[in-house]
């Protein structure tokens, strides 16, 4: 089973108008609301890949119950722990460009968390975890706890995250990393300018720990590396609509492949990336089943 952590999850509350005036009354085109977090995303994509996984976090009063009540709905299991405090709600202002609100979550104290490590303690090895997204208020080390705890029982994990968050973990044996090309100069301190260069700056990663690294260009596509692979995967042709939730299918997609040849996992991650960014919401598998074709796996020969 996989099994999704998303610690600080969101109602997304989508306001579309033609333009925004400031200090102003102004009247939306129309509105929407998700169930949010990189976590909870990555369930979404893989739900539309018709493969089971069940998001943990925490969640908490009335936004909690939407949350819940949405991916029950949309025949997602989930295992949330409750908290007292309000899960947020952020705001995503598309007036042309995008604007984002995002509201700080709860408090989350320290029984929440070790009920967290309950769930994860009760997992087996041909179980795989994937964490995304940021951590509780006060807890900046959380990422590296559960690693290990998660690394002690041979029980394979993803991370998709940031700076300290994402290196503390490496020690630990991710399956899984996806840095952006930003994210990866925060990480070496260096500034790669061509694949060459970002393929080598990336392999420090692999070195340090990382068993995958799938590092996103945004409309350039993706370079994916391994100790045994290392691959060139263009972006296919599409109208920007939606960044958000983009990284989350990108992720999804590869692991919803895990055990078939790594050339078929980068496919499914482009196309579901791909798909989202094309999209309102998240992907469907149609949209995601309509790029497949057009995902070509380049070696860094043909590249270069």
């Amino acid at each position: 089973m996989i099994y999704t952590v998303t610690f600080n999850p969101s109602v997304d509350y989508i306001v579309r108008l033609d333009e925004l005036e400031i200090g102003g009354l102004n009247r939306t085109g129309d509105t929407a609301k998700y169930a949010g977090g990189k976590g909870i995303n990555v369930s979404r994509i893989l739900s539309a890949l018709e493969v089971p996984s069940t998001a943990l976090g925490f969640a908490g009063g009335f936004t909690g119950s939407f949350i819940e009540e949405t991916l029950q709905s949309q025949g997602i299991h989930h295992d949330f722990i409750k908290v007292s405090g309000d899960t947020r709600i952020n705001i995503k202002l598309k007036t042309g460009e995008e604007t984002e609100i995002n509201a700080a979550g709860p408090m989350i104290d320290t029984s929440d968390i070790d009920r967290l490590k309950d769930q994860l303690s009760s997992l087996t090895p041909e179980d795989h975890v994937v964490f995304a997204g940021s951590v509780p208020s006060g807890h900046d080390s959380l990422y590296e706890t559960l690693a290990q705890l998660l690394d002690s029982k041979g029980i394979e994990f993803t991370i998709d995250a940031e700076g300290d968050k994402l290196t503390s973990t490496l020690k630990h044996k991710p399956y899984l990393i996806k840095p952006n090309l930003f994210e990866l100069e925060g990480i070496t301190g260096k500034k790669p300018s061509t694949k060459t260069e970002m393929i080598e700056a990336a392999t420090e990663l692999l070195d340090f720990g990382a068993k995958n690294i799938l590092l996103t260009l945004g409309s350039d596509g993706a370079l994916f590396i391994n100790s045994e692979h290392t691959y060139y995967v263009p972006s296919p042709e599409g109208i920007l609509k939606n960044s958000v939730g983009a990284g989350d299918s990108t992720v999804a997609g590869f692991i919803s492949r895990k055990g078939h040849p790594v050339t078929e996992q980068l496919k499914y991650a482009i196309a579901c990336g791909s798909a989202t960014a094309f999209s309102d919401d998240l992907a469907t598998r149609d949209a995601i089943e309509a790029l497949l074709d057009q995902i070509e796996i380049q070696t860094i020969e043909e590249v270069k």
